[in-house]
């Protein structure tokens, strides 16, 4: 591309000249409402934003169309390791004041955790997993670091409940489809690009949201949600779904343990209409004093063996109900 047609192209975007130009083409289709990256720099990675910050590392990086039913703000850059090159360029597609998105609720990928793992690392073992004749999974397991770290395929680094995996869930054919830091829009992210594409399960078990609790309203994150279980019953209508409520977090009472809580009321009137059973183990991670123990869950959040004791048998008694 030219010199001054590049620089035209950042004008046009509304984009800062001071950075070397790495997005080529940041282009919105209105009819689609859908915004397209292509870019111009070798090894790079595009990583992009919907909440109105400029990406960094954390950011999710773009693998597809970036699809805004409800119109939005794309953000975007182009990372080549961990440093940003360029400038950051955005697109909007208009959006009704009156009704705006729900950021549960449109898709999105993420890099939160990269300390940890590599998102799209994972996205394609799963994908490499889905192949036909490569998996024969009966049971798909959705959420976030708590079913990440739980263990089965695709393997984890971090795994905190082997025991309790291999007694209760290994014997129902299952597949790992837990990713930390996962809010709700990266699920349906998941769903939407192919994660489920090439599987013929009997049954889901769901559990996300608690990461959503840090962005998103109680009404929001029990939207999102909502929409995780209506995305898998388009992809797998025959398929049952036992959604699991948000375990409750933090050592002692607080704003965030009573938001789960409050997301877990919402569910409790929801649940007829969007999945098979319904489940609120909260009660179970408690002490008589409100406080949750090391013991069952190391950093309270993220069970350990004997705190996965607890969504074991409820999930195992469950589908072995269903004949699973």
């Amino acid at each position: 591309m030219s010199t001054p047609r590049l620089f035209a192209l950042l004008l046009a975007l509304g984009a800062s000249t001071s950075l070397p130009a790495a997005i080529d083409v940041m282009e919105v289709d209105a009819a689609k409402k859908t915004v397209t990256i292509e870019t111009n720099v070798r090894g790079e990675v595009v990583r992009y934003t919907l909440d109105g910050r400029d990406p960094d590392f954390s950011a999710g990086v773009y693998l597809a169309p970036i699809e805004l039913p409800e119109g939005g703000t794309v953000k975007a850059a182009v990372f080549v390791d961990q440093k940003r090159v360029g400038a950051v360029v955005s697109k909007t597609l208009p959006v009704n004041p009156s009704d705006l998105p729900n950021s549960a609720e449109v898709p999105v990928t993420q890099n939160r955790d990269h300390r940890t793992y590599d998102w799209v690392e994972r996205h394609n073992a799963i994908l490499e997993l889905n192949k036909p004749g490569v998996s024969k999974a009966k049971v798909v397991m959705i959420g976030d670091s708590i079913t990440h770290f739980w263990s089965g395929e695709p393997k984890s680094q971090r795994v905190a409940g082997a025991l309790t995996w291999d007694k209760y869930i290994a014997p129902h054919a299952p597949i790992n489809l837990g990713y930390g830091w996962d809010r709700t829009e990266n699920v349906l992210w998941r769903l939407r690009h192919g994660e489920v594409k090439g599987l013929a399960p009997k049954a889901y078990v769901v559990l996300i949201g608690t990461n959503n609790l840090s962005t998103n309203t109680v009404a929001e994150t029990a939207e999102g949600i909502v929409a995780v279980c209506a995305e898998i019953r388009a992809k797998s209508p025959n398929a049952k779904i036992l959604l699991l409520g948000l375990l409750p977090r933090g050592e002692r009472p607080d704003a965030m343990r009573q938001k789960a809580a409050e997301v877990n009321s919402m569910l409790v009137a929801s649940a007829p209409k969007i999945c098979d059973r319904y489940i609120d183990l909260s009660a179970r991670y408690v002490q008589n004093d409100g406080r949750i123990s090391k013991a069952i869950m190391s950093d309270f959040l993220h069970p350990t063996d004997a705190g996965y004791e607890f969504m074991g048998q409820a999930i195992d008694a469950t589908l072995k109900a269903w004949g699973l």
